[in-house]
């Protein structure tokens, strides 16, 4: 978002239009000129290549292309209030709260949340400054800027460095997941002009078979050859940080166990647990009963203990009659893998990987029994999320090659055909389709 593009503050008119009914009554609310405002929608409208009003002699109403973009705009501005409602509400009087949310926004800038963002997710101002391609005095003076108008601390300040305090992490992440709806406004109006182009960025957590996700890729592309998807493998931790803010559409792979509430939903796909694995070939591979004593006296490959396997594996250790020696610690798949090849090791991997993994022809299950016989892999998503039409065509492929039933059906987050000179309808079910 840039003063180039589609600014905040014409997003802030164009919803102030929205409101009143018309430029004019939305000229007088603000405090502007009518080609003030006028200008400012015209230009958003060039920006997203579509007549987002219909102007008349009692006022203007709102386009299809008109009414998709101001859902998002709604649930954007709705997610900054609420963002700078919980940094700074205990300042606000009770009487005057909502009149002076508004006035806080309204003061809000491009380059000061741009600058805020950048500075949550790089670590300082230092490094904020590097990665928007700007000088670090300017992102100090956003960032001052950002406090004055909020009223709170945001920044823990040293002699060299300037990084978030927890209050400024959480407004960071607000923020972002606020400007993220402007992002999948695009995608809207170029799915109701009939474009299907767009990208899906999704995480995928350790273990998942990528083949699994590459057959889902195949089925989205056979129906929108123009769309892209963005992989972005790591940690749960560091996936579920980058869905928080935004980053991410998804997170595929296992769901925790006991499930995670709050700011992010969990969808199961397929029961997935845990199997017990040697190379082909090796001893154990062709044994149709196999004893607890035997397990233990082979040398195993384990994942790192910060791994959820990782608790897996040594659950089934206290089910053996004594502890298996642990050969190799690695969270690298394909070591592991490799080791199994090159040894007799023994390891835990997930059925999944067998039946899609690139490695299914190299090891075997053994009939034994495993922990966390419940496992479960599916996706997560925030709470809030209302998907594009691209994402949710990629949602039912994936549900597709796994096997697993499409969703309940909702009632449309849409929009009526008719065009209404006041707000749209606003959804925020995960999910959800437009």
């Amino acid at each position: 978002m840039n003063e180039d593009g589609m600014g905040l503050r014409r997003l802030m008119l164009f919803d102030a239009v929205c409101e009143a009914g018309g430029i004019g009554q939305a000229a007088d609310r603000v405090g502007m000129t009518q080609p003030a405002v006028s200008q400012a929608i015209k230009k958003l409208e060039t920006g997203y290549g579509a007549a987002l009003l219909e102007r008349g002699f009692s006022g203007s109403e709102l386009t299809a292309a008109g009414r998709l973009l101001q859902r998002r705009v709604r649930r954007m501005l709705d997610q900054i209030e609420a963002a700078v409602l919980e940094a700074a509400g205990g300042r606000l009087h009770a009487a005057t709260r909502d009149a002076q949310l508004r006035a806080i926004c309204r003061r809000l800038t491009d380059a000061q949340l741009r600058c805020h963002i950048a500075i949550a997710q790089q670590g300082s101002a230092v490094e904020a400054a590097r990665r928007l391609g700007i000088s670090e005095p300017a992102v100090h003076r956003a960032g001052r800027q950002l406090e004055e108008t909020v009223g709170v601390a945001l920044y823990r300040r040293r002699v060299h460095s300037v990084t978030v305090n927890p209050a400024g992490l959480e407004f960071a992440r607000r923020l972002s997941v606020a400007l993220h709806e402007i992002g999948q406004a695009a995608s809207d109006l170029a799915a109701a002009r009939g474009q299907a182009g767009g990208q899906v960025v999704v995480g995928a957590l350790p273990l998942l078979p990528q083949l699994l996700l590459a057959r889902t890729i195949a089925r989205l592309r056979a129906a929108y050859p123009d769309a892209a998807v963005a992989i972005h493998e790591g940690s749960h931790a560091q996936l579920l940080g980058a869905l928080q803010f935004g980053a991410l559409d998804i997170v595929v792979g296992a769901l925790r166990n006991p499930r995670l509430e709050g700011t992010v939903v969990e969808t199961g796909l397929f029961a997935d647990p845990y199997v017990v694995v040697v190379r082909r070939g090796h001893a154990l591979a062709a044994r149709a009963a196999i004893a607890a004593d035997e397990l233990a006296a082979y040398d195993w490959v384990v994942p790192q203990s910060d791994m959820p396997r990782r608790r897996a594996v040594e659950a089934l250790f206290e089910m053996l009659p004594r502890r298996p020696r642990v050969a190799v610690e690695t969270s690298s798949l394909s070591m592991m893998m490799t080791m199994l090849a090159e040894s007799d090791c023994v390891s835990l991997l997930s059925r999944s990987h067998l039946q899609f993994g690139s490695y299914r022809d190299d090891v075997v299950a053994l009939d034994v029994p495993t922990p966390d016989r419940d496992r479960m892999v599916g996706y997560t998503a925030r709470a809030d999320w209302l998907a594009t039409p691209l994402q949710l065509a990629f949602l039912d492929c994936l549900r597709a090659e796994c096997g697993a039933p499409p969703p309940p059906l909702s009632a449309p987050a849409s929009p009526s055909t008719a065009a209404p000179k006041a707000s749209a309808p606003r959804d925020t079910r995960a999910g959800s389709r437009p």
